[in-house]
């Protein structure tokens, strides 16, 4: 009888399937968790079986883009199709973004809400009276409603060749990586939306619904876990 069908084959193959689902699990409880969060983008569990019977998974993160919900804010931007928002951390380190629910930091700079600045630095005067963001990106400031406004900045917008490839390092951010490639800059775009937010794409009764069948696929392992022990048990007695 071929290794992976006796009884040491059929417990080492379920355990490492079994092990497969709990990632799985994982995976998709935290899609679930993360169902308000803005512009999450859901992970994708992709699970192949091998040649030698044993299942690994591959983890994919999914860049559709999540519906727009129209705020009060002037300082949220959603992006309306392809692309990411650079900002820079405190100490420097570029990261990537779609959640444009962004606030006033120090001096009155343009910030996301974990403290990283907005593209190379937009600055906003404390006695500004409105805040006007166009399609392009472009930022104005109206220091008196009864005057022309002043351009301060722009909000910049890139993308990838294979935005799949990107990290995500938490807090909705991405790092670059060989396998995205590098950045491109979209000039005369019309892609930023003022007073919107982009929601998470995730289909929480599609992830509740998977949640259900991995558990019953945990059961089914535990239940042939329990017949091969069972197994176990009878041919030592046979043998005594």
């Amino acid at each position: 009888m071929p290794s992976g069908y006796n009884l040491q084959g059929i417990i080492r193959r379920n355990t490492v399937n079994a092990l497969t689902q709990f990632e799985r699990m994982g995976y998709y409880s935290e899609n679930i968790s993360n169902w308000s969060t803005n512009a999450y983008k859901v992970s994708r569990f992709e699970e192949i079986l091998g040649e030698n019977g044993y299942a690994k998974g591959v983890v994919r993160t999914d860049h559709t883009q999540g519906s727009i919900q129209v705020t009060k804010r002037d300082l949220d931007v959603a992006i309306n199709g392809a692309g990411f928002i650079p900002i820079t951390s405190q100490t420097g380190e570029i990261y990537y973004t779609r959640d444009g629910s962004f606030a006033l930091g120090k001096n009155g700079i343009l910030m996301t809400r974990t403290g990283d600045m907005v593209g190379s630095g937009i600055t906003i005067s404390p006695d500004y009276e409105k805040v006007q963001i166009n399609k392009n990106g472009d930022v104005y400031a109206y220091r008196d409603l009864s005057k022309e406004p002043e351009l301060i900045g722009n909000i910049p917008l890139v993308t990838f060749q294979n935005p799949e490839g990107l990290k995500e390092v938490g807090d909705n951010k991405y790092v670059k990586t060989e396998i995205s490639g590098e950045e491109q800059l979209v000039i005369d775009h019309t892609r930023i939306n003022q007073y919107s937010i982009e929601r998470s794409n995730v289909d929480l009764f599609d992830q509740v619904n998977q949640v259900m069948r991995v558990n019953a696929s945990l059961l089914a392992s535990t239940t042939l876990m329990g017949a091969v022990d069972s197994m176990y048990d009878k041919a030592i007695n046979i043998r005594e």
